[in-house]
């Protein structure tokens, strides 16, 4: 695979996907197989650039097998590394909503509730019930390809997120620690955030307070014994990253 700084060979960075058209509706997409929007097309060359500037190469790109997800990491990998593997894997999709995928934000907050949405969207623990068989048969772009076994509709807290992205961390911090970085990892809002939590020993309140924006590369630097030199890491372009970041908190959170 290409060179790249030696500073670099224990950085990870992760990208949440570009944005999609269901995020642009402010719709609870989880599980549903949505395409990105026209804005989130622009955001990933963007992405890239941030990352060309900052020398981050990656010698490997993960990805979410849902298309959003893919859209992104092709179009990193094709302008900074196009030599570097790709690869999907089931456990980096985003969370299950259960009975909420599909459903607007605003609609969620008007049937159940401030309440019952702030748990079931931010907490670690909150799990909306499962989806009707009325619901699922509603549901479009369900493809179900790459999951794993994964059953859209089911429902998940972030807590269950969590202990599906575990085995794929334990896997990715002995290739950091022995510096076979950078390695990039594109998924989602949620699944981002649980590898967060993993790899930076976050608290069920700092992972409520973590929101992580479309398209705005998130790196996460390691020493040799695999402790994170920062937090929660550091944004390539963090003053846009807050005020993105702020968005979506204003919708509800990641």
């Amino acid at each position: 695979m290409g060179s790249c700084d030696a500073r670099h060979r224990r950085v990870l960075v992760l990208v949440r996907h570009g944005e999609s058209r269901y995020n642009a509706e402010q719709i609870f997409t989880g599980l549903l197989d949505v395409d990105l929007s026209a804005r989130g097309h622009a955001q990933i060359a963007a992405a890239a650039r941030l990352m060309a500037d900052a020398g981050l190469r990656p010698r490997l790109v993960l990805t979410s097998p849902l298309l959003r997800a893919v859209r992104t990491a092709e179009g990193i990998r094709a302008t900074l590394c196009p030599e570097a593997p790709l690869r999907e894997n089931w456990r980096l999709a985003e969370r299950d909503y259960g009975c909420l995928t599909g459903v607007s934000k605003r609609e969620c907050r008007e049937r159940w509730g401030d309440e019952a949405f702030f748990t079931w969207r931010r907490t670690l623990e909150g799990r909306p019930p499962a989806a009707t068989a009325a619901q699922r048969a509603s549901w479009r772009g369900l493809d179900g390809a790459g999951l794993g076994p994964l059953v859209p509709g089911g429902s998940e807290s972030l807590a269950d997120v969590v202990e599906r992205v575990r085995p794929l961390w334990g896997r990715l911090l002995p290739s950091l620690v022995a510096g076979e970085g950078p390695i990039a990892v594109v998924a989602h809002g949620n699944s981002l955030r649980a590898l967060v939590l993993l790899a930076c020993g976050l608290g069920a309140d700092e992972v409520e307070r973590l929101n992580i924006p479309a398209a705005q590369p998130l790196v996460l630097e390691f020493d040799g014994r695999g402790e994170p030199l920062e937090r929660t890491g550091h944004y390539l372009d963090p003053r846009t990253a807050e005020i993105e970041a702020g968005r979506v908190a204003d919708e509800g959170g990641t």
